[in-house]
């Protein structure tokens, strides 16, 4: 009697840590994080970035493609689809999202390109543009070499 009751705590046990690993598996994928859609890289990017700094990535037509829908759900919404700082949400912001495609952005290196998506955009100590956390250094790199291709249409 004694094993079979073991055996019964152990089975429970098992089917308790499938279900807690189930759970957590359905959890990260629905969760609210967007899966990475960047095509892989083999470049190797720089630990630190300046302002100076070039884009590190030697594909940039797919770095452009991975960037499209990338800038689609974390910039169009401020900046427009085209980039033209006549997104949606533009309107109701306290100072309008800059043009991408002006000639002070298409002129700017893409160091600071990258340092501004990355760590957001501040004017006299408020925040104008908040800082994509939620994507990784590559990913940003692929949002300015996306946003290099507006000033192109």
């Amino acid at each position: 009697m004694t094993f079979f009751y073991l055996n019964r705590i152990l089975l429970g046990r098992c089917l308790g840590v499938l279900l807690i690993g189930a759970v957590s598996l359905a959890t990260i994928a629905c969760s609210d994080k967007s899966p990475s859609t960047s095509a892989p890289v083999q470049d190797v990017l720089p630990v630190e970035v300046t302002e100076t700094t070039k884009n590190p990535l030697s594909d940039l037509v797919a770095a452009a493609a991975a960037g499209k829908p990338l800038y689609a759900s974390n910039c169009a919404l401020c900046h427009g689809d085209s980039g033209k700082g006549d997104g949606t949400a533009g309107d109701s912001l306290g100072a309008k999202p800059t043009d991408l495609t002006s000639s002070k952005v298409v002129a700017a290196p893409d160091g600071k390109m990258f340092l501004a998506i990355k760590n957001g955009v501040k004017t006299e100590g408020k925040i104008i543009m908040p800082p994509a956390r939620r994507l990784s250094d590559e990913q940003v790199w692929q949002v300015v070499t996306y946003m290099r291709t507006l000033a192109e249409k």
